[in-house]
């Protein structure tokens, strides 16, 4: 797969989407689900046999990356149903344990969004909506540390179902290069998170 390079994951202030082609059909990935951390290929050979078309997909996905060493922190998969929100959040980065997160869509029907909106300067707001889609099958999201500071995002499924394989991730690439520009993590939304910022229109 042609994934984005380690430039565009550590100082891209949007999400960075790419379609890409799975091996497997999405009821091969529903029926398998779950992970944890992954320092070393041989954390999820216990899962073989229990997901081996999410395993896949993983070890795939982690080859793919070819200009940089990717180790994920932790790995789940999310189960999206009707009436479920995973509300305004930024993820919480840091620049030696997680630097950005991987989002790959293994399965999408019905109706639903992730939506990805501006966090004021000061961080004391959210501001407007920038992004509003529905992920389809296949849909690769990745956004890194300059993405966490400038934007939230959610994620809210009306009907159907979608399951997203989530990868927590860094790499000793990304850590020098935003090292040597002095970045940090700016976690703001202790300050600007309200239950009405969760209405869904």
């Amino acid at each position: 797969w042609s994934l984005p390079s380690v430039d565009e994951i550590a100082f891209s202030n949007r999400p960075v989407v790419r379609q890409i082609a799975l091996e497997k059909c999405e009821g091969d990935y529903i029926a398998e689900v779950c992970l944890g951390p992954r320092g070393q290929r041989e954390d999820w050979d216990r899962f073989k046999s229990v997901c081996p078309s999410i395993v896949e997909a993983v070890e795939q996905l982690l080859h793919s990356f070819s200009d940089q060493k990717v180790e994920v922190t932790f790995g789940d998969v999310l189960d999206y149903g009707p009436g479920h929100l995973l509300g305004w959040h930024q993820d919480s980065m840091d620049l030696t344990r997680h630097l950005f997160t991987v989002v790959l869509t293994l399965a999408s029907e019905g109706s639903g969004r992730c939506e990805w909106r501006k966090i004021a300067e000061d961080g004391q707001e959210l501001q407007e909506v920038v992004s509003s889609t529905m992920p389809a099958l296949g849909n690769l999201a990745i956004h890194g540390l300059t993405c966490n500071n400038e934007l939230a995002h959610r994620v809210f499924w009306d009907e159907g179902r979608r399951l997203a394989l989530v990868l927590f991730c860094r790499s000793p690439e990304i850590e020098a290069l935003l090292k040597g520009k002095g970045a940090q993590s700016r976690l703001s939304m202790r300050y600007w998170w309200r239950k009405e910022h969760e209405k869904v229109k």
